[in-house]
C-alpha cells in the first residue's frame, strides 16, 4: 500500500487525451466553425506532445534530486515541533534519513543530494551539526585547521558521490537551488523538497512553465519523531543518556593554535555570516540586541521535566536543555516518507 501511494505521488504529467473520433454523419453535420475547432484543438496536442520533455508522459525516471538544506533544517524545526528542542541547526541527520530511505527503491530511482559547500567544510558556525562550540556533535564534526572545521558524515556521502557540494559565492545565497533545479531539469529528474522555489519561478522566463513543471516533478516530505522513552523500552533500558555535546568531548585543537584555554571560539569558530549567530540562537529565543523572537514563547523541555516555572516572582532554576539533535538512531526513532499529493 506503501509503495502504491509513493508511486502515485509521482506519476508524472498526465498526457493530453486525442480527441474523440466523430462519426461521419456528425462530422458533415457540423459547420465550417466547428471543422476550425476540432483542427485547432488537434494541432494544440500535438504542439503540446512535442514541446513535453522527454519523461512527461509515461518513460521512467531514474533520478531524484534531493534538496540537503531543505532536508537538514526541515529536520531541525521536526525536532523542535515534536521535543521543543531549540538548538537551532541544519542537521546531517536529516539528509541521511532520506537519502536510506526505501521508497526510492520503490520507485526504481536513485537519490542525488546536493548541499551547500559551508554544510559540509568550512566555518562552525555554517557547518551542519556544529553552530558552536557549545552545540556541535563531537561524532560528527572535526576540525581541519585554520579556523576550519569538516562535517565527517556529509564528507563521507561527498566521497560516495551521493552529495554534490555546491559553492555559494557572496551575493548567490540560492546557488544551491539553482544548481537542483538545473540539474533536475535536465534530466527531468524528480526533486524531494518542501521548498516550492517560488523565488526561481518568479525569475524564470516561463514562470508558469517552471510552476507546472515543479507540480509533476517535485515532492513535499516529513519526518514522524519518536521518542527516546520508547526507544530504551524496545531496547530493554531504563532511560535514554544524554548525549555529549560540545568541544569538551574533542580532542584538543592542533598545536600551535591551542594557546592557553585549549579551544577558543575567537580562534576556532570566529565571525558569523547568518543572522542567528549574531544573537538569536536558539528557536524562538533572542539574545540582548537581536531581532524579534517568534512570538508566543514556549515552555522550555528536558528529558526527565515537562518545563514550566514557578509562581511570579520566584527564582526557578533552569536545568540545561536536553540535547535532542544529538541523540544517535538507536535512541531517536525517525521516520521519513513522502507526503500525498
Amino acid at each position: 500500500m506503501a509503495t502504491q501511494a509513493a508511486a502515485r505521488a509521482w506519476s508524472g504529467a498526465t498526457p493530453l487525451p486525442a480527441p474523440a473520433p466523430a462519426s461521419t454523419q456528425s462530422a458533415s453535420r457540423a459547420g465550417p466553425s466547428r471543422r476550425a475547432k476540432r483542427i485547432k484543438a488537434s494541432r494544440h496536442v500535438s504542439a503540446a506532445a512535442a514541446a513535453a520533455p522527454p519523461n512527461a508522459d509515461d518513460a521512467p525516471r531514474d533520478t531524484v534530486v534531493l534538496d540537503g538544506a531543505n532536508l537538514a533544517w526541515t529536520f531541525s524545526a521536526s525536532l523542535f515541533a515534536k521535543h521543543g528542542c531549540r538548538t537551532r541547526l541544519p542537521l546531517s541527520r536529516g539528509l541521511t534519513l532520506a537519502l536510506e530511505s526505501e521508497v526510492w527503491a520503490d520507485l526504481g530511482v536513485k537519490p542525488v543530494a546536493f548541499m551547500p559547500e559551508s554544510y559540509v567544510e568550512g566555518p562552525l558556525h555554517g557547518l551542519a551539526d556544529g553552530g558552536s562550540l557549545q552545540t556541535l556533535v563531537p561524532g560528527n564534526v572535526a576540525y581541519v585547521g585554520g579556523g576550519t572545521w569538516r562535517n565527517v558524515v556529509l564528507w563521507r556521502l561527498v566521497e560516495r558521490g551521493a552529495l554534490v557540494a555546491v559553492p555559494r559565492p557572496a551575493g548567490a545565497r540560492d546557488a544551491d537551488d539553482a544548481r537542483i533545479l538545473a540539474f533536475a531539469r535536465e534530466r527531468d529528474a524528480l526533486i524531494c523538497s518542501n521548498d516550492r522555489y517560488e523565488d526561481h519561478c518568479a525569475r524564470a522566463s516561463v514562470p508558469k512553465d517552471l510552476r507546472r513543471w515543479l507540480r509533476h516533478n517535485r515532492s513535499g516530505y516529513e519526518f514522524s519523531v519518536g521518542t527516546p522513552e520508547d526507544a530504551a523500552y524496545e531496547a530493554g533500558k531504563p532511560a535514554v543518556e544524554p548525549p555529549p555535546v560540545g568541544c569538551a568531548h574533542l580532542p584538543p585543537p592542533p598545536e600551535g593554535e591551542a594557546g592557553e584555554t585549549g579551544w577558543c571560539a575567537e580562534t576556532h569558530a570566529a565571525g558569523s555570516s547568518r543572522p542567528w549567530a549574531l544573537g538569536v540562537d536558539r528557536w524562538g529565543r533572542d539574545k540582548k540586541g537581536a531581532r524579534a523572537g517568534r512570538g508566543k514563547r514556549r515552555r522550555r523541555h528536558t528529558l526527565t521535566s515537562p518545563g514550566g516555572g514557578g509562581r511570579r516572582g520566584e527564582s526557578v532554576p533552569r536545568e540545561p536543555e536536553f540535547p535532542f539533535y544529538a541523540l544517535p538512531p538507536s535512541d531517536l526513532p525517525v521516520t521519513f516518507r513522502l507526503k500525498k499529493k
